[in-house]
């Protein structure tokens, strides 16, 4: 069937101006976040995300249908909400992408990333640089408590998700009429929702209308996470135990935000002298850019890095012994290298990127440690790997896992399932009819809808391309 055929057959419902949503992404999954909402004969889309991980991801990247939106909304950067915008824009998109400012700059990073990386795979790429830069054409933004008139009947304000730099939950304020009557309906769509206590930016909001339905991430929906507190005594453990040895620390990590983490607990252990001055490796082009967007966007920090940032001139990611590697020659001597040092390298997954090559000559090593900091989806090699399976494929060649593993969980930028419950609490909730769960795992999102009727929410789990009536 056309395009234009199958499109079409998502505008059929509205002749009451009633509210649907679907999704197409993101369901009993982690990954490929694509979101919509009908109204009023036309359809606005919730991010345009990749996926990652399972059954030939790219293959799903290049081949799966993308329904040409009236808006895109983006809640923020990351590759599994914005990694198929430049396909978009390439089939034919032509509205607007509308996001925070830093969240378009990081997006803008991440995409251009995601494109020489394709060139460089077997097989036909999703997109282009050239499609990237089309689709950075395309972003509108305005900042948090704003809001934006997106069309005659809907109303955009975005509030912060305490998830990564420029992060953002989106209220969407429908107007249906009828008569001589006007009815608001807010629809939240909370993106991947932060934790109270994370390093850099401030926690979720709590101070968006009461919303009639939440559509609520659950990637941690069966997990609690350690105290962000613990991190640095985890943190300082692993990386003197690994040392001692004579080893290498390898940290895939993603690009953003999660890096830039690391990146200022190693300083402050540095600092404290609870870690010896070795040298710190960003072996990370995309990492490396990102730090630089966020030094730009100070205003998305929380009141502590943005005082020592603004009032006391102190770059809360500068390391005396950071090294930053850009060029690839340099990246592979550091991978065959037997000097102690701590790495950190994308792919967060361990998927692609610089990171493949270090754990591949790394991973046969005792004395060394691969430190997980972040989570694995089902299907990737940083899974297998935290599985502990005896021996793993890369590129085409088994390796026998001798390293050290560790995960350690606080690093994590998403609120666990009592985390979840407890902003849920803080949250206006007076005119919730329900909660629709996207984005986790089938017992992540099995547990999290039990704990939400215990506590007396109506939830459902969004299966994919089922249309739900909202109002």
């Amino acid at each position: 069937m056309p395009l234009e055929k199958k499109i079409t057959t998502y505008r059929g419902a509205q002749l009451k101006k009633e509210i649907y949503a679907f999704s197409r992404g993101a369901c009993n999954e982690v990954t490929g976040s694509k979101h919509y909402i009908e109204f009023n004969n036309k359809i606005y889309e919730i991010d345009c995300g990749a996926f990652q991980g399972g059954k030939d991801p790219e293959k799903r990247n290049r081949e799966s249908e993308l329904i040409q939106p009236d808006a895109v909304i983006l809640t923020h950067a990351h590759y599994d909400h914005s990694g198929l915008l430049p396909r978009l824009v390439k089939e034919g998109y032509t509205g607007k992408v509308y996001s925070t400012p830093a969240t378009r700059d990081l997006t803008s990073v991440i995409l251009m990333d995601s494109a020489k990386i394709q060139q460089h795979e077997k097989g036909d790429p999703a997109y282009e640089e050239k499609d990237c830069l089309e689709a950075m054409n395309h972003f509108s933004c305005f900042m948090y408590g704003k809001h934006k008139i997106i069309d005659d009947d809907l109303k955009v304000t975005f509030y912060n998700a305490g998830h990564i730099l420029g992060s953002a939950m989106a209220d969407l304020q429908f107007t249906k009429k009828k008569f001589l009557k006007k009815e608001e309906v807010h629809i939240l769509y909370t993106g991947d929702i932060g934790r109270e206590s994370n390093p850099l930016v401030n926690p979720p909001a709590i101070d968006m209308p009461a919303p009639k339905y939440i559509f609520l991430e659950s990637t941690y929906g069966n997990k609690t996470h350690e105290s962000m507190d613990k991190v640095y005594n985890e943190l300082q453990y692993i990386i003197n135990r690994t040392i001692e040895r004579g080893g290498k620390v390898l940290i895939p990590s993603f690009a953003v935000e999660r890096a830039q983490e690391i990146i200022y607990f190693i300083k402050n252990l540095m600092a404290d002298g609870k870690i010896p001055k070795i040298p710190v490796y960003v072996d990370s082009p995309m990492a490396i850019n990102a730090t630089g967007v966020f030094s730009i966007h100070s205003e998305c920090f929380n009141d502590k890095i943005k005082n020592d940032f603004m009032a006391k001139g102190k770059n809360p990611f500068s390391v005396r012994s950071l090294k930053t590697i850009s060029n690839y020659k340099d990246s592979l001597a550091l991978a065959k290298s037997k000097k102690p040092a701590i790495i950190i390298s994308a792919q967060g997954m361990c998927e692609a990127g610089r990171i493949i090559n270090h754990i591949k000559h790394g991973i046969e090593n005792p004395d060394n440690t691969i430190l997980l900091v972040g989570y694995m989806c089902e299907g990737t090699l940083g899974r297998k790997i935290l599985d502990k399976e005896e021996t793993v494929e890369i590129d085409g060649e088994n390796f026998k896992l001798k390293a050290e593993v560790h995960k350690i969980d606080a690093f994590s930028a998403h609120a666990d399932y009592k985390e979840i419950i407890d902003w849920l609490s803080k949250v206006d909730t007076s005119k919730l009819k329900k909660i629709f769960l996207v984005h986790g795992e089938k017992d992540a999102q099995a547990n999290l809808s039990k704990v939400l009727t215990e506590n007396g929410y109506a939830n459902e789990i969004v299966k994919e391309d089922t249309k739900y009536k909202l109002a």
